[in-house]
């Protein structure tokens, strides 16, 4: 399943050209960040001050649907993208996490370059963090919530077996 991220970013004037990020939350993604909530928790039995847990993690695929287009629509692999059509396709600003199409793809030069990528494992759900390239902040998605990464471990199983 292909999913859209809201983002946000510690700096209140910059995002880095990280508006939103693409993840690939396969069944394997899902139950490693299923592990890594289950992993926590058990820590947090032992030390309670314990809050969350950062991996090394490079999932997600941060982009903006405003950077590099020098025109309201432009020619992408046969399909003319436009900003405003974009983000009403995706409904973002409200759902926050969106499911998209397998066939959704974010065009090159839209895909913000970013370093010390992050996934971070909190009771009940997880977040995908990351520096902008050449910034000194952070740039964060909204959390997926523990419900949304169950489901998504289970779809790949339910479908194979069917």
């Amino acid at each position: 399943m292909r999913i859209v991220l809201k983002v946000s970013s510690n700096n209140e004037y910059c995002n880095g050209g990280c508006e939103f990020a693409l993840v690939d939350l396969t069944e394997e993604l899902a139950r490693l960040a299923l592990g890594r909530i289950a992993t926590l928790r058990e820590q947090k039995d032992l030390d309670p001050d314990i809050d969350e847990v950062y991996y090394w993690a490079y999932f997600a695929e941060y982009f903006s649907p405003w950077k590099g287009i020098a025109s309201p629509g432009e020619e992408v692999e046969g399909t003319t993208v436009t900003l405003e059509g974009m983000l009403d396709e995706l409904s973002i600003e409200e759902k926050e996490i969106v499911c998209v199409p397998e066939t959704f793809h974010v065009p090159p030069h839209q895909i913000a370059r970013v370093e010390c990528e992050q996934m971070v494992a909190r009771l009940d759900s997880i977040v995908f963090m990351a520096i902008p390239k050449h910034a000194s902040f952070y740039v964060q998605t909204v959390e997926l919530p523990l419900a949304f990464l169950e489901a998504a471990a289970t779809i790949s199983v339910s479908t194979t077996h069917a």
